[in-house]
């Protein structure tokens, strides 16, 4: 078995033991979609993938979607499916970079509380509050795993 099968074999059981699978396919697409219609949301999000430690600071993918399982060509997480996503998240503050090389990037903050009656509009999210800002799972995991985020709670 070479090293990606294998990758994909422990992903896949890591899947299976969730106990909670909250997202689909087109949900991801749905929530991804959202993002660019909503007003003042920024123009990345952090996404972790489940088997790895890093978050992916990326522009979330669509609204056209060219693929229906993945993110297609993607810089850092190319083609990696929809599947994988352990959550996405957006961060309270955040850092907006200006057109134009001459421009400083500029802090903004977000008011979660309209980015979160927003989403509730557009579907049904598991959107949970973290200390940085707001997360959407894509797995819940049993109470006895240790990689559950800490310090959070459902809106």
């Amino acid at each position: 078995m070479n090293d990606a099968n294998e990758i994909e074999r422990r992903i896949q059981r890591r899947i299976a033991s969730a106990a909670v699978k909250h997202m689909s396919n087109t949900k991801w697409r749905m929530l991804f979609s959202a993002l660019h219609s909503i007003p003042d949301v920024p123009g990345k999000v952090e996404i972790k993938f489940i088997n790895d430690d890093r978050l992916f600071a990326v522009r979330p993918p669509g609204p056209d979607f060219a693929h229906e399982a993945n993110f297609g060509e993607c810089g850092g997480i190319s083609y990696s499916p929809f599947t994988h996503i352990e959550f996405v998240q957006i961060a309270y503050k955040c850092h907006r970079e200006l057109d134009g090389s001459h421009y400083s990037p500029t802090e903004a903050t977000h008011n979660l509380q309209t980015l979160v009656a927003r989403l509730a509009q557009i579907g049904s999210f598991p959107i949970q509050v973290y200390d940085g800002g707001i997360r959407i799972p894509g797995y819940e995991w049993d109470s006895s795993d240790k990689t559950k985020p800490a310090n959070q709670h459902r809106l």
